[in-house]
């Protein structure tokens, strides 16, 4: 810009700069030049001090014989403009610069709310950067464990980690950082067993509309880098970045809530699949009995089983039992229930012995849940006509036969687990090869409700079976749930079970 000033002013125009006893030419020509002591110019030349502008000077050298003092008062309002807006512009410069990496942070905060990330890498990401724009040499961001009532150090930086990254009782009253948290508002202070000197701590605060806004964690930031406290536009970028950290915390929290869902579904699926495997299939009888079953949870895992076993010489063993609940727990009891049967069942030659190892099996099980079941098992022979049956508790079990009322299979003991130390006792009874048919169902099939509450019941089960009783196994079976499912629709009050057989 001075050339032209120096044309319209009819003189040479130099500015200098005096740092101590050396003067460096900052404008003008042979700007860089540097001297010691006085500045050898022209013989009319005016130095002149440039206001507000320390150690700068203005050397004009006229022309043409004009006055210098003269040129000099005319020239330097122009020239101190020029400085004006040389600083203005530096200065805006370095504002936007500073802008702009808060801009950048906030942007990089909002980047990972949509990301699937856990909640330890958003944390450790958010610190990294804020530290990074605001010069904290220490940091530390606590998520609100309300279990342990405590605020807990997902992420850390600084070089006292064990300190820094120490976990803060909420009721810890010289803590700053339990008191921002209490308070929900901002908080400077000392921070007992962290770095010396003063620190800021924001609370984080998740809010969602329509509901108050609550405070999940703190953000607490220290040994600022240029010394001293941190200023105030530090502090408020510290607080906008906390109002993002809330939101992106709580979305990696959702995030990680639905990923231990999802895990938990394909468990339970694989967890199903293996209950359904644990029950054997007809086909295991085939060509000694015709046999349908079918088994309903009432969730993914249910308390319901069923089990055969060939005993050889013809004879057969059939079991089936209801846990008096349903679900995961009911489901570890009664693939317990399956595997001692198999084993126990080849063991023993009566019904009630067979119970009674299986309850020994289960004793300690039962007692740590207070849980109980009631389980049928009988022993079908063709060669002599005969069933010879154990049944401890369970009231669905019935001889069909080709004519006349069900005949109810009766209890002979109470539910495993429910009395200790009670004799299973057994009943032999005839039985009509070829004809009679073995029914047994859990109370699931008769407890199912309708849009009413009305229960489905056994006498309708029982009279269905009488009316179909010409039906195969299979079919039979399939009237039945077919009957349930039109009176209480598709959805399931308890597991259900159904098992007919004939020898």
């Amino acid at each position: 810009m001075l050339p032209p000033l120096e044309a319209l002013a009819g003189a040479a125009l130099r500015v200098w700069r005096l740092d101590r006893d050396r003067w460096t030419l900052v404008a003008g020509d042979g700007t860089g030049a540097s001297t010691r002591g006085p500045v050898a110019g022209a013989r009319d030349t005016s130095w002149l001090a440039l206001p507000d502008s320390a150690g700068l000077f203005l050397e004009v050298a006229p022309r043409d014989g004009a006055s210098a003092e003269e040129v000099a008062r005319r020239v330097l309002p122009v020239v101190q403009g020029m400085l004006d807006a040389g600083r203005s512009t530096a200065l805006i410069a370095h504002e936007l610069a500073a802008r702009y990496e808060e801009i950048d942070l906030l942007y990089s905060i909002g980047e990972l709310l949509g990301h699937a990330q856990s909640v330890d890498e958003v944390a450790a990401v958010i610190l990294r950067e804020v530290s990074a724009v605001v010069g904290a040499r220490a940091a530390a961001l606590r998520v609100h464990d309300d279990a342990r009532g405590i605020l807990h150090a997902v992420a850390s930086l600084g070089t006292s980690r064990g300190a820094v990254a120490a976990d803060v009782v909420v009721a810890n009253p010289e803590s700053v950082v339990a008191r921002a948290f209490r308070s929900g508002q901002i908080e400077t202070g000392a921070q007992p067993n962290w770095v010396p000197g003063d620190i800021v701590a924001v609370p984080i605060v998740h809010a969602v509309s329509g509901q108050p806004a609550r405070v999940i964690g703190t953000l607490a930031l220290a040994d600022r880098a240029g010394g001293g406290a941190f200023t105030r536009e530090e502090t408020k970028l510290i607080a906008a970045v906390a109002t993002q950290i809330g939101a992106a915390l709580e979305n990696a929290r959702l995030v990680a809530g639905e990923r231990a869902r999802q895990r938990l579904e394909r468990e339970l699926e694989l967890a199903h699949d293996l209950q359904v495997r644990l029950m054997p299939t007809p086909a295991v009888l085939r060509g000694e009995a015709d046999v349908a079953a079918r088994s309903d949870p009432a969730t993914s895992l249910g308390g319901d089983f069923y089990t055969f076993a060939r005993l050889g010489r013809g004879r057969i063993g059939v079991l089936v039992g209801d846990v008096a609940t349903h679900g995961f727990a009911a489901a570890l009891i009664a693939a317990e229930v399956l595997a001692a049967a198999g084993i126990h069942a080849h063991a023993t030659a009566r019904p009630d012995d067979m119970l009674a190892l299986l309850g020994d099996s289960l004793r300690d099980e039962l007692a740590k849940t207070e849980m109980y079941l009631t389980v049928w098992y009988g022993i079908l022979d063709p060669s002599v006509g005969e069933l010879d049956y154990s049944n401890a508790g369970h009231i669905h079990a019935f001889r069909l036969p080709t004519a006349g009322p069900m005949e109810r299979l009766s209890p002979t003991a109470p539910p495993l687990g429910l009395v200790e130390g009670e004799p299973f006792g057994h009943r032999a009874m005839p039985w009509d090869v070829g004809k009679d048919r073995l029914v047994l169902f859990t109370d699931g099939l008769g407890d199912q409700t309708n849009a009413a509450g009305e229960r489905y019941g056994e006498a309708r089960i029982i009279a269905r079976l009488e009316r179909d009783r010409d039906c195969p196994p299979g079919e039979l079976v399939q009237r039945v749930f077919d009957d349930v499912i039109a009176f209480g629709g598709t959805a399931i009050d308890d597991d259900r079970t159904l098992v007919i057989l004939r020898i």
